[in-house]
């Protein structure tokens, strides 16, 4: 595919990775932008089922054929006493864990002509990205066609992420009637310096227009050589349409909880009502490791650097998909192909259930016990990515003042833990997520309390600007969050700027200005 610029209402230049995303916020808000409410109707192109209504795919309130017990042929679970009460300070723990996984030694050498040192330079350490992803999924919709309600909507998103991936544009069969439209969203967040995840090859999901009607009529009738020829097509087409311009893909999504195809594969070998118990489970199933071998399959032949992974959700506050979950992930490790990414959707409800249960679970924590609860899949040869975090459900919830701390908790969680690269929210609007409730602004884009918490932390309390002189060695050094630099050093009013990354290890650059 290529990364042609794309239709849209915005006309403005392509926002320059470059730019620190901290500085860009603080010209937004100087310049009256920030929360202001849109000013015209929904003009934008709603995604969604085949009759054009919204996708109301979700992840269940309550699990999806789970006994009262939880059983599922894995060992049992120890159920987890967790505070749920959320502090209103940051765990020193989970700060000191912070300090020792994202942040690395930057040291800057100021030298002249001759290479000698130059003392008392000026030194400016500038952080204008992040190495850690956060990000949003988008809709497709509304970011390329025109409206109103679009404008915000795509000033925001360059200003507030680094990593997108599309809501439902890639479903198989949205792709397959509209693939100009997901060409076209792709192209616009690459345009603007975003990382762009795959969302999704493979969901067996019925009744949100997600199935191509072929196979669903294939799924009825049981036509498993129609489906096992289609399904290994289809994860060729896109795969390779993207290329690299995707870093990852979700091959199946949601294997534990969605699987049509393989039931029209498979047939009675599934047990509809405990799927657990069938002569076939279907996220350890044959066909499940094929997928993921026909994957891994195209990206070697056509040498592409592309990400595999596995997504579902449940993984927090239910203690039933445990054991199912990493059955799955070592499965496909073991028969397919070593997988790259382990996706927790992260839908959090406010209810009263003990965490770590099954029955109505609250998924209130603290940071320390989020970090904790990823542990369990942070040892399978794969990094951790929050993929659709929200605070979605429940009516439990105090006020949105909750809300946000209970983001500020799982966001501290994640970023603490070393096997995690990246937080998604799963929209970051109420006028554009699938239940109206997302974190960051209402409707009309009144700020939420949230929206303070993601700047606040993500900008702010995680971001480095230092500036000081060089030593009697000609040397300035600070500790600094992994991510891209800008470095400049000034001597007699000659400055010179070089880009650097901040990564495992630290990173030393130097500089000479009279050179």
């Amino acid at each position: 595919m290529s990364s042609e610029s794309t239709s849209g209402s915005e006309t403005d230049e392509t926002v320059d990775r470059s730019v620190g995303r901290r500085t860009l916020l603080g010209a937004l808000a100087a310049a009256g932008l920030a929360g202001c409410p849109s000013d015209g109707g929904d003009n934008t192109a709603t995604e969604g089922g085949e009759d054009g209504s919204a996708d109301t795919s979700t992840p269940a309130s309550t699990p999806t054929a789970t006994p009262a017990d939880g059983s599922d042929g894995t060992p049992e679970e120890t159920e987890t006493d967790s505070d749920t009460d959320t502090p209103s300070e940051p765990d020193p723990e989970v700060q000191r864990r912070i300090r020792e996984h994202r942040t690395s030694e930057l040291t800057v050498e100021v030298t002249d002509g001759s290479g000698s040192a130059v003392t008392d330079a000026e030194v400016e350490v500038a952080m204008r990205e992040h190495e850690f992803a956060f990000g949003t999924a988008v809709n497709a919709g509304a970011l390329i066609n025109e409206s109103s309600e679009g404008d915000n909507y795509r000033e925001y998103i360059p200003e507030l992420f680094n990593t997108a991936v599309i809501e439902n544009q890639m479903k198989w069969a949205f792709w397959e009637r509209d693939p100009d439209l997901a060409d076209d969203a792709v192209n616009w967040l690459l345009d603007r310096g975003l990382d762009v995840r795959g969302h999704v090859c493979l969901w067996g999901r019925e009744g949100v227009g997600a199935i191509p009607p072929d196979i669903q009529t294939a799924v009825e009738e049981r036509d498993g050589e129609t489906i096992r020829e289609r399904t290994m097509q289809h994860i060729e087409d896109i795969i390779t349409h993207y290329g690299d311009d995707i870093t990852e893909w979700e091959v199946v999504n949601e294997a534990m909880h969605a699987y049509q195809f393989q039931l029209g594969y498979y047939g009675d070998d599934i047990d509809q009502e405990e799927p657990w118990t069938g002569e076939v489970v279907p996220w350890t199933s044959e066909l499940l490791a094929e997928w993921y071998s026909k994957a891994d399959e195209v990206r070697e032949e056509n040498d592409l650097d592309v990400g595999l992974g596995v997504n579902d959700f449940n993984q927090f506050a239910y203690d039933y998909t445990d054991g199912r979950y990493e059955t799955q992930i070592d499965h496909i490790n073991e028969n397919a192909t070593q997988l790259d990414v382990v996706g927790l959707q992260g839908h959090v409800g406010a209810r009263q259930g003990e965490f770590n249960t099954n029955s109505d679970p609250d998924g209130r924590v603290d940071a320390a016990t989020v970090a904790a609860e990823i542990d369990k899949w942070a040892d399978h040869g794969a990094s951790v990515k929050i993929t659709e975090f929200d605070t979605y459900n429940g009516d439990d919830w105090e006020d949105d003042e909750e809300r946000a701390e209970v983001l500020s908790n799982y966001l501290r969680g994640a970023f603490s833990h070393p096997g995690v690269d990246g937080f998604l929210m799963w929209g970051f609007w109420d006028g554009r997520h699938w239940e109206s409730e997302a974190p960051l602004f209402y409707e009309d884009w009144e700020e939420k309390p949230a929206y303070d918490v993601w700047t606040g932390l993500v900008f702010d309390e995680w971001w480095t600007e230092e500036s000081g002189a060089a030593d009697d060695e000609g040397t300035f050094s600070t500790t600094g969050f992994k991510g891209e630099y800008e470095v400049t050093a000034t001597v007699d009013g000659t400055e010179v700027t070089e880009t650097v990354t901040l990564s495992d290890g630290g990173a030393t650059v130097e500089l000479s200005p009279d050179a």
